[in-house]
């Protein structure tokens, strides 16, 4: 059951700890759009761009899509980035600040590092530009201190119907 507010999800992690595979079916489970912003990056390079300038208007198509769904549109939407930069936060809140009647959740996915790796050595080659690679999940979650204290902390070394439990349970609250 979707949330009765309009919502935006910010998805938070290092790659690796399943932010899009969860966005996707927290997404398809909701019936939410989710704004992609490692594929806005990918066509930009696709398209000649380089990596560094790619990424940033990645993110600033990824900020208006998410405007436009949800000011615009009225509808809530799932962002799948990693908000390790505080800049991320604080593009949201801004977007959030132009309306009241968007509510916020942060989901922030997180792994050891094992896992981690295993994933990211599993998956199709996805270029990063993030070079953190944390030894415990104790140094993890210091990355993302700058993160609401009323987020959701989704451990994803669990099934994933498991997760969309936990993150539908949190969105619903």
């Amino acid at each position: 059951m979707p949330a009765s507010r309009l919502t935006l999800v910010t998805m938070a992690g290092l790659p690796g700890a399943g932010k899009t595979t969860i966005a996707y079916a927290l997404g398809h489970e909701l019936g939410w759009q989710v704004i992609d912003k490692d594929m806005c990056r990918e066509v930009l390079v696709k398209q000649g761009i380089d990596d560094d300038r790619a990424g940033k208007v990645a993110y600033e198509l990824s900020f208006a899509h998410a405007r436009t769904l949800l000011i615009r549109q009225q509808i809530s939407a799932i962002l799948d980035t990693a908000a390790l930069h505080h800049f991320i936060l604080d593009k949201v809140m801004e977007i959030l600040c132009s309306t009241d009647e968007v509510l916020l959740k942060v989901i922030l996915c997180v792994a050891e590092r094992d896992l981690r790796n295993y994933r990211l050595r599993n998956r199709p080659y996805q270029p990063t530009s993030i070079r953190v690679d944390p030894a415990t999940i104790s140094d993890y979650l210091r990355y993302f201190e700058h993160l609401p204290e009323n987020k959701l902390t989704l451990f994803t070394n669990v099934p994933i119907l498991e997760c969309i439990a936990k993150a539908k349970d949190y969105i619903n609250q």
